[in-house]
């Protein structure tokens, strides 16, 4: 009936040890759950008692110690006062291990982590090394509710076409139902930069998802943003999806023959002539007219089956190569190398190898953990096998280079070679119909294709990175300089040009980075959004994390805590009983003083 003071429990138990770790990931914006989950760590404060001490720990991706080991419960509820919900992924595994390195320094005889969050199951992996010894308690505290509707944008994709010689964009956008029932209706709009495209609606089945197609628009810029928001839900994070859509910058291939044959470099120029990820700027070029100048701008080089040309011997030909530029050289009838120019080459270039016999020779080989050959190791993505090859030339490698492809016969078929910051590959036959039929082949189209790409080292531009990741900001800038990047929240971070210039997207939004004092140079851009992961709010059983933390199930009370019904009037209603037991002890004490009295009258009478 009385109060009972914190002081005089902890003094029946000892003094306790407290690690409260909170939940600030981005799923805890769903609805009210972080407001509810700061409310519970205020109701673990108040439980404090004079002896005891408490660490407040919030986590996200990682976890950070906003306010160690103390017994002051003001400063605790100012640190618990200015935590903030982040845009990161859930990860409870840095939290744990962080609560497990406090408490087993500690020295209080009674020690324990409580864990407070939504329980997103995506959150838990299984294979964290974390252990709590037996001295130690983990208490979990769910805010998860029963039932969640969640409506997201997982992704965007693009089509590009031309109009009229402008480029034209075609946005399709995923857009996913986490929740138990049909989502009718919902209004899915395209902005651009700030200017709304189109709005659609979609019909969602539950746990499903459905794509939607906006009207084309024309690439006017060479940084654009675009927005794509769908519906309204407790959880608006997830509702839009953020991206920068940017031209197609095409990849700029001089393709070098001999000339005298129209038909040498047909096969190539046609394969490169029909790609679209990326376009390719292709140029044939006899070899006689080919000089240093020839080279600007281009990524990549095939010497297609001719001598190297003279207008680039001398070093040229091995500085385009140094700064950065592509060389393929296909050996054929026509192939000569000069001795003065064989540091470039992966391998020697020996005599052709005739099997006109029979089926003649095929592809027995390829090194598919090469990224120019990775498209094809999977199964039915290709099969070289199925290419007849009548002659071919023996290469002869050096044991410093790659080998990426062999002959059925065990003769390298492809090699290469790393020169500077460049790559030159040497292929031993033909990329035509003469000494094989693999331009006839459906491999061929991609063969091509990924060659050239890997030689170019091109990487298909980001339209959007995730929260949590970090981007080397310098590549976006043409020279080295000092940048200011500007966060979404509005914080200017100057970068100095000497620094390698490395940001961690922490904030959901765009990105702008400029080089500093150049207010009115349009900006690039780096759009960021959730991780994918945080729509999936489905909970795990809190006592599954228990156990596998302290390898021993949940105390009945510590398993069934929810974080909704911590107040003291809560936990008192849930108590109420003790008043009726009062109320009738009271009415006991009151008859058997009445009854009493009776009998002491009734005896003095007597």
């Amino acid at each position: 009936f009385l109060r009972q003071g914190a002081a005089a429990i902890a003094a029946a138990g000892g003094s306790r040890e407290v690690v409260i770790l909170l939940d600030r990931s981005a799923s805890m914006g769903y609805g009210d759950h972080f407001d509810r989950a700061k409310e519970a760590a205020r109701s673990v404060i108040d439980g404090l008692g004079a002896g005891d001490k408490a660490t407040l720990v919030l986590f996200g991706r990682n976890a950070e110690e906003s306010m160690r080991a103390t017994s002051d419960r003001g400063r605790l509820e100012a640190a618990l006062g200015t935590a903030r919900l982040t845009a990161g992924a859930t990860r409870y595994g840095p939290a744990l291990k962080l609560a497990e390195s406090i408490l087993t320094q500690s020295q209080a005889p009674r020690r324990e982590a409580v864990l407070i969050s939504d329980f997103q199951r995506s959150g838990w992996s299984g294979a964290e090394d974390i252990h709590f010894g037996e001295q130690i308690k983990l208490v979990p505290m769910s805010v998860a509710g029963n039932s969640v509707a969640n409506i997201s944008v997982p992704s965007v994709t693009f089509s590009r076409g031309t109009f009229s010689g402008q480029e034209r964009i075609t946005v399709t956008a995923g857009v996913a139902n986490k929740g138990n029932e049909p989502a009718t209706n919902v209004p899915v709009t395209l902005d651009i930069e700030g200017h709304t495209i189109e709005t659609v609606t979609a019909n969602i089945p539950a746990n499903a998802s459905t794509s939607v197609s906006f009207a084309q628009f024309t690439l006017a810029e060479p940084t654009m943003r675009g927005v794509v928001k769908a519906g309204t839900d407790p959880f608006p994070a997830d509702n839009t999806f953020n991206f920068v859509v940017t031209p197609d910058q095409p990849l700029s291939v001089l393709v070098v023959d001999g000339g005298d044959r129209t038909d040498t470099s047909f096969y190539l120029t046609k394969a490169l002539g029909i790609g679209t990820a990326p376009a390719f700027q292709v140029e044939t070029m006899p070899a006689g007219r080919v000089s240093p100048a020839s080279l600007d701008k281009r990524s990549v080089v095939i010497l297609n089956d001719t001598m190297l040309p003279p207008g680039l011997a001398g070093g040229a030909m091995k500085r385009f190569v140094d700064a950065g530029g592509g060389l393929l050289v296909v050996a054929a009838d026509r192939i000569a190398w000069p001795q003065s120019e064989t540091e470039l080459l992966p391998a020697k270039i020996g005599a052709p190898v005739d099997r006109l016999s029979g089926r003649g020779g095929t592809i027995g080989y390829l090194d598919y953990s090469h990224p120019a050959f990775e498209v094809f190791k999977a199964p039915r993505s290709g099969d070289f096998s199925a290419a007849h090859v009548l002659r071919y030339h023996t290469l002869e490698v050096a044991p410093t280079d790659r080998v990426l492809a062999r002959f059925d016969d065990g003769v390298v078929a492809a090699a290469e070679r790393r020169v500077g910051n460049g790559r030159v590959i040497v292929f031993g036959t033909s990329l035509d119909d003469s000494w094989n039929d693999l331009a006839l082949k459906p491999v061929y189209l991609p063969l091509v294709h990924q060659l050239v790409k890997y030689l170019a080292r091109y990487e298909p531009p980001a339209a959007w990175q995730n929260v949590d990741q970090v981007v080397d900001v310098s590549a976006l800038l043409k020279s080295k300089a000092e940048r200011v990047v500007v966060t979404p929240g509005g914080e200017r971070t100057t970068i100095a040009a000497t620094d390698p210039g490395l940001v961690e997207l922490a904030e959901q939004g765009f990105y702008e980075i400029r080089p500093a004092g150049n207010n009115n140079a349009r900006p690039d851009r780096i759009a960021v959004n959730l991780d994918p992961t945080e729509s999936d709010l489905a909970p795990m059983d809190p006592p599954e994390l228990v156990a596998a933390v302290t390898g021993r199930a949940a105390d009945a009370t510590a398993a069934t805590a929810n974080a909704a019904d911590v107040s003291v009037e809560d936990v008192e209603k849930q108590q109420g009983l003790w008043w009726y037991l009062l109320f009738a002890g009271l009415l006991l004490l009151a008859a058997e003083m009445v009854v009493s009295n009776r009998l002491s009258q009734e005896e003095r009478y007597l």
